[in-house]
């Protein structure tokens, strides 16, 4: 569509927007030099190729369909598909399933939600064509919270059943993505991590699932909440099964937004020897004070990380006291950063980078007909970070942010003394599934991340590995450990596997 010449009345709204007050001479003069800037735009559109399906050319790609509830009692899924990858390769005949917020070029993808339903990409997220490249079939779509909102399995399409008991939620925001390994319907999955959405459903599942170092894996085609936080990771049956996943989809991009520059990137497989004595762990003390904790859960934690220095690791505990205070941090960055992806079209403006047209025009669209359908959490946080913004001109952000760089040395600080820090990557059981209760009283609640967001601020990479179970339900350790450092996180949680 052709850019239209702004009026006079466009310009006063977007003044009065702006804080500026124009005069009747002042708008005149703007539109008289808009109309000459038209030709720019115009130049612009004229380069703009087709846009070509996915990553890799004479693919067979089935788009598939959405899923009944008779075929998927735990709404696992929102879509099956079949796109074939190629012959050979380290995946060769896997079968993945693929979380809803990442492009699959020719598969819907709606994020969990009802606002974007209908949206079909055009072409493959980076990590969708390593895949295949590496000879993986993805065989489906997986469901997830609403816009990646909550943390506990709600999705616009249902709620995401535990596969251990359905009376109880597999949480999130990539439940569908643990549950189909858990029930063996895949492989591998993938899920994307933007304050624990890989690791906590992964513990709740009793799976592995691995946040990687921010930047060892490419966001490109994959929608998130916050570029700052956002991290696609490798959830599996076993350690070997993400370790093999995550050499296949780690690497840079130059189409990616964050990063362009080499990241190192091991055959992390091959460093699973299971030896730890050499090994030193720190239990951060803070991980087990969080409010709301299940003394059952934190004791099992404790089990599992005796089970490592049974095999030779050396523990101790320490303490970093900032940690407590590390998902207020959080959420004061989570308020305006979404307030900028959101106003920018669910993807934001400044980066250089490869930006996704189909699904900056296609969710612009979908926000303005439908946004009354987000998520009670999504509308809050838009609601605060238009607030503090407006009101307080950005410098809570600003404090927030600056803090992340404190927080991220005290951990940096621990981990030059330490390989690893070990806490429960949850504190509580799985969330119950309560069919009458409303997301919005579910908002009042909500204890379930706190050890796993700061490390998506800082970027440190974690991995959720079993650690036994309580009351019939899994629980998760997670290990975490420098950044770039994923193998021997890796190989600290296949230990306590084989053990």
């Amino acid at each position: 569509m052709p850019l239209r010449v702004p009026t006079k009345d466009d310009f006063e709204e977007l003044g009065d927007d702006l804080f500026l007050d124009l005069t009747d001479e002042e708008l005149e003069f703007f539109i008289e030099m808009a109309e000459r800037k038209l030709e720019s735009y115009e130049t612009v559109m004229s380069y703009d190729p087709k846009p070509r399906l996915g990553g890799t050319e004479n693919r067979t790609r089935n788009a598939g369909r959405r899923v009944t509830s008779e075929e998927d009692p735990y709404n696992a899924w929102v879509t099956q598909c079949f796109v074939e990858g190629d012959d050979g390769g380290e995946l060769d005949g896997w079968e993945v399933g693929i979380k809803d917020n990442v492009s699959v070029a020719g598969v819907e993808m709606t994020c969990g939600s009802s606002v974007v339903e209908g949206y079909v990409p055009n072409r493959d997220a980076t990590v969708t064509t390593r895949l295949l490249e590496a000879g993986a079939d993805i065989v489906g779509k997986t469901n997830m919270d609403d816009m990646a909102m909550t943390s506990t399995g709600h999705s616009a399409f249902g709620p995401v059943l535990n596969p251990h008991d359905d009376d109880y939620l597999a949480g999130g925001s990539s439940g569908g993505s643990a549950v189909a390994v858990a029930r063996d319907q895949v492989d591998v999955a993938i899920g994307s991590d933007q304050g624990g959405s890989v690791r906590v459903p992964a513990a709740f599942c009793g799976i592995v699932g691995h946040k990687p170092t921010y930047g060892l894996v490419p966001y490109t085609g994959c929608i998130g909440i916050e570029h700052a936080i956002d991290h696609p990771g490798p959830m599996g049956p076993d350690v070997e099964s993400v370790a093999r996943t995550l050499t296949m989809i780690a690497g840079s991009n130059e189409r990616d937004l964050r990063d362009h520059s080499t990241v190192p990137v091991e055959q992390y497989a091959d460093q699973l020897d299971g030896d730890v004595s050499d090994l030193s762990i720190g239990i951060l003390r803070e991980g087990f004070e969080r409010e709301g904790a299940n003394e059952d859960v934190l004791e099992t934690v404790r089990d599992s990380i005796d089970r490592l220095e049974e095999l030779g690791a050396t523990v101790e505990e320490v303490s970093i006291p900032m940690h407590l205070d590390s998902k207020d941090i959080h959420d004061v960055c989570t308020s305006e950063g979404l307030l900028d992806a959101i106003s920018g079209e669910g993807l934001g403006h400044g980066w250089k980078a490869w930006y996704n047209r189909s699904w900056i025009e296609s969710f612009g669209k979908y926000r303005r007909a439908q946004s009354d359908d987000f998520p009670p959490r999504l509308k809050l946080l838009l609601l605060m970070g238009s607030y503090t913004n407006t009101e307080y001109h950005s410098r809570y952000y600003a404090r927030a942010m600056n803090l992340i760089v404190t927080l991220t040395k005290q951990y940096d600080t621990v981990l030059e003394t330490y390989d690893l820090l070990a806490m429960p990557t949850a504190v509580t059981k799985p969330p119950e599934h309560e069919p009458g209760r409303d997301q919005y009283d579910r908002l009042r609640e909500n204890n379930l991340v706190h050890n796993a967001t700061p490390f998506n601020r800082t970027g440190h990479p974690g991995v959720s590995v079993p650690a036994g179970e309580v009351d019939g339900l899994p629980v998760g350790l997670m290990l975490v450990g420098s950044r770039f450092d994923d193998a021997t996180v890796l190989n600290a949680a296949h230990a306590l596997e084989q053990a």
